[in-house]
């Protein structure tokens, strides 16, 4: 009787975590229809700006930098999930300059992408705290750094 419950509760568990991982594909944007051009303009005079300041004297050189994008959709997917997904040791980057500027561009310059929700007063009350930036963000943004870098090269083709 027990493996036969085992199994049902992992079948169970398997099914849900299935299912999860389909949505997840489902809701990811794909970036295809941007305005590339109009993308890179907008990381050049605003976003490259808050990226550098955000890592504040640190070079991006001293965290392990090889991330890599195919094409500018790939690039902008891995940018938009580096940005606004947190991830374990690295939760805010979804509320610095840097995101608010990237959230606005690609919601002006792809059609479709609805954006992610930044709650602007808890963003200035986070630029007026000026709160101690960990190393995992500052690993996170370098990679941000270099996918932008990449999206900027390849896209100009």
């Amino acid at each position: 009787i027990l493996p036969d419950a085992l199994l049902f509760v992992l079948s169970v568990f398997f099914r849900k975590i299935f299912i999860l991982q389909l949505v997840g594909l489902v809701l990811t944007y794909n970036f295809t229809d941007c305005d590339f051009e109009k993308i890179r303009k907008k990381y050049q005079e605003v976003i490259y700006q808050a990226l550098n300041k955000y890592m504040n004297g640190v070079k991006s050189t001293e965290f392990n930098n090889y991330i890599y994008c195919e094409d500018p959709p790939d690039c902008l997917a891995k940018i938009d999930l580096i940005t606004f997904y947190p991830t374990h040791g690295c939760t805010t980057l979804a509320k610095e300059i840097f995101a608010i500027r990237t959230n606005a561009t690609l919601t002006l310059q792809c059609p479709g992408y609805s954006g992610t929700q930044i709650n602007n007063t808890q963003a200035k009350k986070k630029r007026k705290k000026r709160q101690v930036t960990t190393n995992k963000c500052r690993k996170q943004v370098s990679h941000l750094m270099e996918l932008w870098r990449r999206f900027s090269r390849i896209s100009k083709q």
